[in-house]
């Protein structure tokens, strides 16, 4: 079996988890995750997670067309042509005739606005929210009898104890 990092054939195969993800590796690998028997599936509560906010993972947008996302500073473009005009959340949202708290949340980026929303402020400011996302082409390694590992396409970081 090869490790699934470095691709490397290895005699002894380990078991660890890298960011919520068991692999096998091989052992000069191994060092870059949690051995399996410390791995644990069962999510862990501490105190310090109990009292911060919890932020809700940003997911893609249904309703984007697939070669589109959503450009990453949306929330300051939106801010910063409103105050251009001077207007308040408030007026803002009676011109897109939606909740003022939708807008707030948009601007603080707690939310992703739906792709109807989007168009609607695009037409609005005259600016684009969305582009195009480009394809990165895949550097082919000279491989016979491999197949491309997490090693190839991913920058492992050490674990600094």
């Amino acid at each position: 079996m090869n490790c699934e990092i470095c691709g490397r054939p290895a005699k002894n195969i380990y078991k660890i988890m890298i960011e919520g993800t068991v692999v096998h590796v091989c052992a000069s690998c191994k060092s870059h995750g949690i051995p399996e028997p410390e791995v644990s599936f069962k999510p862990k509560i501490n105190r310090i997670t109990r009292k911060t906010k919890k932020v809700k993972p940003q997911k893609r947008q249904e309703g984007l067309a697939e070669n589109e996302e959503l450009v990453e500073d949306y929330n300051l473009i939106i801010k910063k042509e409103r105050e251009k005009r001077g207007w308040s959340q408030e007026k803002l949202a009676k011109k897109l005739m939606e909740k003022e708290s939708l807008i707030r949340k948009i601007e603080n980026a707690e939310i992703i606005p739906e792709p109807r929303i989007i168009e609607k402020i695009e037409k609005l400011f005259n600016v684009k929210l969305k582009r195009k996302i480009s394809e990165v082409p895949y550097k082919e390694v000279e491989r016979r009898f491999f197949s491309p590992t997490l090693g190839d396409i991913a920058i492992v970081k050490k674990n600094k104890k």
